[in-house]
């Protein structure tokens, strides 16, 4: 997660002008995101279990994080460590936008970022909105 103005500048000399959050607001208390840059979060649990991750929340935050790399790209996808939340997103957005399985989505990621250890029920409920199994997760774009 961001932590300064260093951060910040860092992250504009790589090209990023827009990031998504998995944290929880009171996780990012006296971040102050710089004038021009798109954001957009959706708070998720960690190993911490803040709550228990509902499909919905995690298909929600894969549909919005999918919008701003549509709309803002690059992003910068993160958690506040960057072991659990924003390497799930990660390995979501890979398999979907890659259009590879989450296996692959997950070593690819893991390649990129080897510290990425999402938690293991959280890629169970991941795999399933991939497959859009029936029953299970509604297209979101359909709620009322």
């Amino acid at each position: 997660m961001p932590r300064g103005d260093r951060h910040w500048q860092q992250l504009e000399q790589a090209g990023f002008r827009s990031r998504f959050s998995c944290c929880y607001p009171d996780e990012e208390t006296g971040l102050i995101l710089p004038l021009g840059w798109s954001s957009d979060r959706v708070s998720l649990p960690d190993h911490r279990e803040q709550e228990p991750l509902q499909e919905v929340r995690l298909a929600l935050a894969l549909e919005r994080a999918e919008a701003l790399v549509d709309d803002a790209a690059p992003v910068y996808l993160h958690c506040m460590a960057g072991l659990e939340r924003s390497p799930l997103l990660a390995v979501g957005l890979t398999a979907r936008l890659r259009g590879i399985d989450m296996l692959a989505a997950l070593a690819w990621v893991r390649r990129c970022h080897p510290m990425a250890m999402p938690i293991y029920d959280h890629l169970v409920l991941l795999e399933r909105i991939l497959s859009n199994k029936p029953g299970t997760t509604p297209f979101l774009g359909d709620r009322a």
